[in-house]
């Protein structure tokens, strides 16, 4: 009876060490959050959010340095979103890289961005349809992040993007989006679109998805973790997915969505353009 006892303690021991232990990730996520730095609560809350969130933030923007200052202090990995033209002719704002540019234009435009947003560790393209289809600029693009010890996410605005290519050509940590979470920003497509950056996580290993400050989608991110936890995925800052190859290209290869613009509402009244060779733009902190 006594050994009885002992070995129903030590099954009961097991167990309750068990149910203490995390379950191991089947797969890992990053969730990009594109657009920050027009509307100053969207992008609180968007900082706020529980989890290794990565912020791309759009440069020269009202709130921009603020809320690249508040992600990082609660510990969200900060990306330069580069505004680059696009086949619609939506306006860029400040910082725009287009086509037609020459080298020396190109470089202090990138560089005037990459100095105004605190804390970057990454770059992705915010609108980009006609840039990224052009092999020259991309080249200086990722010779400049090389140069810098930073990765490049492609948002796949195009289905000829070339930007992904000229990376891995260098060898620059870089990836491609799977997954646009809000194109359709209602709850019902967010949602769908979740569960599916979930389900390439477990199928591909990994996984990036990108949305936008939109309440719906914050509605859905703040009640992310249960969904994490269903499929077994975790959450990652999006450098923890770079690669140095193209392994995870020809996977989970998706419909050519596009992210054209940021939220209406969040457009300045007046776009004013940018001088590249301006002094305050350049001593701007």
């Amino acid at each position: 009876m006594a050994k009885c006892f002992a070995s129903g303690s030590l099954w009961l021991a097991v167990l309750a060490l068990s149910l203490s232990q995390p379950v191991f990730a089947q797969g890992s996520l990053a969730i990009i959050i594109d657009d920050i730095g027009y509307s100053l609560a969207l992008g609180k809350r968007t900082a706020d959010l529980q989890g290794d969130f990565t912020l791309a933030v759009l440069p020269f923007t009202p709130h921009g340095i603020e809320l690249a200052q508040r992600g990082h202090q609660r510990g969200k990995e900060i990306m330069l979103h580069a505004p680059m033209s696009n086949r619609r002719n939506y306006p860029l704002g400040p910082g725009g890289l287009v086509s037609g540019m020459q080298r020396a234009e190109f470089l202090t435009v990138l560089r005037q961005n990459l100095a105004n947003i605190p804390h970057v560790q990454g770059v992705n393209n915010h609108m980009g349809s006609q840039l990224t289809e052009q092999a020259e600029p991309m080249r200086w693009l990722m010779a400049e992040l090389k140069l810098r010890g930073l990765y490049f996410v492609d948002s796949r605005t195009s289905p000829q993007t070339k930007a992904l290519t000229m990376a891995e050509k260098i060898q620059l940590p870089s990836r491609k989006r799977d997954v646009f979470l809000d194109d359709e920003p209602t709850r019902s497509n967010i949602r769908y679109q979740l569960l599916r950056a979930l389900e390439l996580a477990q199928q591909q290993g990994s996984a990036i998805a990108i949305g936008h400050p939109y309440p719906e989608t914050l509605t859905e991110l703040e009640q992310l973790q249960p969904l994490l936890n269903q499929y077994k995925v975790q959450l990652v800052k999006a450098s923890q997915l770079m690669l140095l190859s193209g392994k995870y290209q020809q996977l989970g290869e998706q419909s050519n969505t596009t992210c054209i613009a940021p939220p209406i509402n969040l457009w300045p009244q007046i776009w004013v353009p940018i001088d590249p060779f301006s002094l305050d733009l350049v001593l701007m902190p």
